[in-house]
């Protein structure tokens, strides 16, 4: 059974691939709430997604790992965040600009998240978001488009 994505399962299940294992750390890594990762958790463990665990001897503590079947899922969900990011970026290069934000707005609040992971390179994450203009854009525009790296600095405070 396919399942479909959600923003805030994807970002647990990242969280929990770096090694977050109890709701206080998965909440350091995504931007969530502890309640909301708590509201999350069941759901992932009840599709079979992520164990619960119990950790510590004198005081336990839930802990949280993905299973085999979490992992696979999670690597499916990074290639089609990927793919619609790249579709975005592509989109845009054509002009495009509507198209590329309904093909990214599935995916955008992990964006950020996939970037401080280092698991989206952040020109592709530029270019799909329109951000900044990428080299080959900027290229068009003609060759004073970049400066040739001579600055003044003298009068800059630091």
């Amino acid at each position: 059974m396919a399942m479909e994505f959600r923003a805030e399962y994807y970002a647990v299940l990242e969280s929990l691939a770096t090694g977050a294992k109890t709701v206080e750390e998965i909440t350091r890594i995504v931007d969530m709430e502890p309640h909301d990762v708590e509201a999350v958790l069941p759901a992932l463990v009840g599709q079979g997604l992520v164990e619960r665990r119990e950790k510590g001897l004198l005081f336990k503590k839930e802990a949280y790992a993905l299973t085999e079947r979490g992992w696979e899922l999670l690597y499916k969900w990074r290639e089609e965040v990927k793919e619609r990011v790249e579709k975005a970026a592509e989109l845009r290069r054509a002009g495009r600009v509507e198209e590329a934000e309904e093909v990214v707005a599935p995916v955008a609040s992990v964006l950020p998240l996939m970037l401080t992971l280092g698991l989206l390179d952040m020109a592709l994450y530029a270019a799909a978001l329109g951000q900044l203009a990428t080299l080959d854009e900027a290229a068009e525009l003609g060759g004073d488009t970049f400066d040739n790296g001579d600055f003044d600095i003298e009068d800059e405070v630091f």
